[in-house]
């Protein structure tokens, strides 16, 4: 059968991440399918193991830096996209974050006879109750929720849906292993830091300016109160910040595996780096961006109690400079570090909302002697008919 994963431009990585890990496990559980993954992300090269086959379409940043103009730009990509789709010919279309598209690209494809499934995080109530994201949802067969039940808050209008089912987080345990010091160890060998504590300062993927904004304000300070640190940023900012040398400058993707080397973390609050601190319990300072759809303030507000995390209730440099403080008194005890954490346990466990959202996506696909599409006879007739 084939897939077709779609994921959009963005700020940071958190769609393309839960995409590419979820095309882990299928392929873990039945690698005979054929996977396309189309993107307009500008992050890559992908790791090695994620050698899925992509069609990788430049986004608007890309365009507006080489001069096109967004008539221009708009109306090749959507034909790519559309051209993409239909050549492929996929049974299940799966798509996270944005059921239409940011610019609607995908309401076409969502009047073809093809199976789709969306992958939903947690988002700001106000925008996921409009009635415009309702209606984006209505050509979905499934509805996939990245989180456990009874942990996140839907829209009003999916609370009794039957469509909605939850995998719990869809998080990658990459590298992580249940014999914590021996990976520690193993990290900071092939890092070179010394016995020193080490912070790592990570703002998402990297296509944030506001997080560029205060980069410089935390690591001065860290470097003025003498700890040392590593900067990791994401695929998609390529240079070195000019706040950092290229000592402390750690361009990593993915970050996970790395992340028991450090004594502590001063962090964004995307779904995926706030995944992955939990399940590694270094002591952080979450820092919440705003965003349209992404809650990161209540996502911080949630794992507060859990013992690992404190909030930067600002990014002012008052506000900043004491979570700072409070993050180096913090990791100075390492018995405050953290309660263990609904993530925590082997490398399955942390595999397993990716592979409930592998075995639920499967499981929709046509078997055989049955119909690709997923419409019913009657629905199928005005099909025949306009094509007559």
């Amino acid at each position: 059968m084939r897939l077709l994963f779609y994921a959009t431009n963005g700020l940071g990585l958190g769609h393309v991440t839960r995409l590419l890990t979820i095309i882990r496990a299928i392929r873990r559980q039945d690698p005979s399918h054929e996977i396309l993954f189309v993107t307009r992300c500008e992050a890559g090269p992908y790791p090695k193991e994620d050698d899925v086959f992509t069609l990788r379409i430049p986004g608007p940043s890309r365009a507006r830096s080489s001069g096109l103009t967004p008539k221009s730009y708009y109306q090749m990509v959507h034909l790519l996209l559309w051209q993409a789709a239909s050549s492929f010919d996929p049974h299940l279309l799966v798509v996270d974050t944005f059921p239409a598209g940011p610019e609607e690209e995908l309401t076409p494809l969502m009047k073809w006879p093809i199976r789709k499934a969306f992958v939903y995080r947690d988002s700001r109530a106000d925008a996921c109750n409009s009635p415009d994201f309702r209606k984006s949802l209505d050509p979905y067969q499934t509805i996939l929720v990245a989180h456990d039940a009874g942990t996140v808050r839907l829209p009003d209008f999916l609370k009794k849906d039957p469509r909605v089912h939850f995998t719990g987080v869809i998080s990658d345990g990459t590298g992580q292993t249940d014999d914590g010091e021996k990976k520690r160890k193993e990290v900071r060998d092939r890092l070179g830091l010394s016995g020193e504590p080490t912070a790592l300062v990570t703002m998402g993927g990297g296509g944030d300016p506001e997080a560029m904004r205060i980069l410089p304000t935390v690591t001065g300070w860290l470097r003025r109160k003498g700890v040392p640190f590593l900067v990791a940023t994401g695929p998609l900012l390529r240079e070195i910040p000019p706040c950092i040398t290229a000592r402390e400058w750690f361009p990593a993707w993915p970050l996970a595996p790395w992340i028991p080397g450090f004594d502590m973390a001063v962090s964004s609050a995307g779904y995926n780096t706030v995944s992955e601190l939990r399940s590694a319990k270094i002591p952080s300072l979450l820092i919440p961006f705003a965003r349209d759809l992404d809650d990161q303030e209540k996502r911080v507000s949630e794992v507060l109690g859990e013992g690992w995390a404190i909030q930067a209730p600002s990014t002012s440099e008052h506000d900043l400079f004491d979570g700072l403080s409070r993050l180096i008194e913090k990791s100075s005890h390492p018995t405050e570090r953290g309660l263990p954490s609904p993530q925590t346990g082997n490398t399955a466990d942390r595999r397993k909302g990716a592979d409930r959202a592998a075995e639920l996506l499967l499981s929709y696909l046509p078997r055989k002697n049955e119909p690709d599409s997923p419409l019913t006879p009657s629905d199928r007739e005005p099909l025949r008919a306009a094509s007559l």
